[in-house]
C-alpha cells in the first residue's frame, strides 16, 4: 500500500487545503501537518525561517505543541519566547479525528515580533504620559503655591510701605525739632550778645545748640532720602511680586486647562495598551471560558 493510501481521507483533505491557509490570512503563517507519529507536511512562512526547521518524515517532537495537542486530544495554544527560535512566536495545534479515532494533527505558527514591539511601545507611551500627568499636577500645585506666596509677599510689601510712610511723620517731627532748636539757639546767641562779656559762656552753649539743630536737620534730610529710596525699592518689589503672582496664576490656569487633554491621553494610552494585549490573546479560549 502506498504512503498516500495509508493516510486517512481527512488528513488528505488537510494536506490539500494547507497550502492555501497562508494565503487566506494577513499574517505570515507556517503550517505543519502530521499523522499520529510523524510529520507529513511542512509549509514554512515566507518572511522568516526557524533555525531548527523540521523535515517531513521526522517523528513528531515531544516538546512541540503539536505533540501536546495529539497527547491531550484537544486544541493547544502556546507562546514561544524569542530565546528559543530568535523571535517570539505564537503556535496553535489541533488534533485531527476521523470516526472518533485520532489520526494526526495540524499546527500553525506565526511571529508576534510586531505585536510585541507594539506592546512595548504602548507600555512606554503609557508610562510616559502618566509621568507627564504627574509632572503637570506637580507643576500646577507648585504654581498655586507660588501664587499664594506672591499674594502673601504683596501683602507684606504693602504693610512695609505703610510703615515707611509712618516714618515720614517721625522725620517731619525731627525736622521741626531741629528748626525749633535752631531758633532757640539763635535767640540764645542774641541774648548773649546783649549781655556782652558776661554772656560769653552762654554764647558757647547757644552755638552748640545751633550746631545740634543743624546736625539734626541734616540727619532728618538724610533719613528722608533713605526712606524715599526704601519706598522706591518696596514699590519695585511690590510690582515684581504682583507680576510673579499674575504669571503663577496664569501658569496654574494653563496647567489646569491642560489636565483634561492629559487625562484623555492617558485614556488613549490605556486603550492602546489594552489593544496591544488583546492582539496576542487566545480569543477562542477566552470565548470558551465565558
Amino acid at each position: 500500500m502506498s504512503e498516500e493510501n495509508r493516510i486517512s481521507s481527512i488528513l488528505q483533505q488537510f494536506l490539500a487545503v494547507a497550502p492555501y491557509i497562508n494565503q487566506l490570512t494577513i499574517e505570515d503563517l507556517g503550517v505543519v501537518v502530521c499523522d499520529a507519529e510523524k510529520y507529513i507536511l511542512n509549509i514554512p512562512p515566507n518572511t522568516f525561517k526557524l533555525p531548527n526547521d523540521l523535515s517531513v518524515g521526522d517523528s513528531v517532537r515531544t516538546e512541540s505543541v503539536l505533540y501536546e495537542a495529539i497527547q491531550k486530544g484537544e486544541r493547544v495554544l502556546r507562546d514561544v519566547e524569542s530565546n528559543l527560535f530568535g523571535l517570539p512566536l505564537v503556535t496553535v495545534a489541533v488534533p485531527i479525528f476521523e470516526n472518533n479515532e485520532l489520526v494526526g494533527g495540524i499546527c500553525v505558527y506565526q511571529s508576534v515580533a510586531k505585536k510585541e514591539k507594539l506592546l512595548s511601545i504602548a507600555k512606554s507611551l503609557d508610562n510616559i504620559i502618566k509621568s507627564v500627568h504627574l509632572t503637570v499636577q506637580q507643576i500646577a500645585s507648585e504654581a498655586e503655591e507660588l501664587a499664594a506666596t506672591g499674594q502673601e509677599l504683596g501683602s507684606v510689601s504693602q504693610k512695609t510701605n505703610m510703615r515707611v510712610d509712618e516714618t515720614d511723620e517721625i522725620t517731619e517731627m525731627i525736622r521741626k525739632i531741629a528748626d525749633q532748636t535752631n531758633l532757640i539757639g539763635l535767640n540764645a546767641a542774641i541774648e548773649a550778645a546783649r549781655v556782652g562779656e558776661l554772656g560769653r559762656g552762654f554764647t558757647v552753649v547757644a552755638e552748640e545748640i545751633r550746631r545740634l539743630a543743624q546736625t539734626s536737620s541734616t540727619s532728618a534730610k538724610n533719613i528722608k532720602q533713605t526712606l524715599n529710596h526704601i519706598k522706591d525699592d518696596v514699590r519695585q518689589i511690590n510690582t515684581g511680586v504682583k507680576e510673579v503672582a499674575t504669571a503663577a496664576n496664569h501658569q496654574a490656569q494653563a496647567l489646569s486647562d491642560m489636565a483634561p487633554a492629559v487625562d484623555e491621553l492617558i485614556n488613549l494610552a490605556d486603550a492602546i495598551l489594552l489593544m496591544a494585549n488583546v492582539l496576542t490573546t487566545d480569543k477562542l479560549a477566552l470565548h470558551e471560558k465565558t
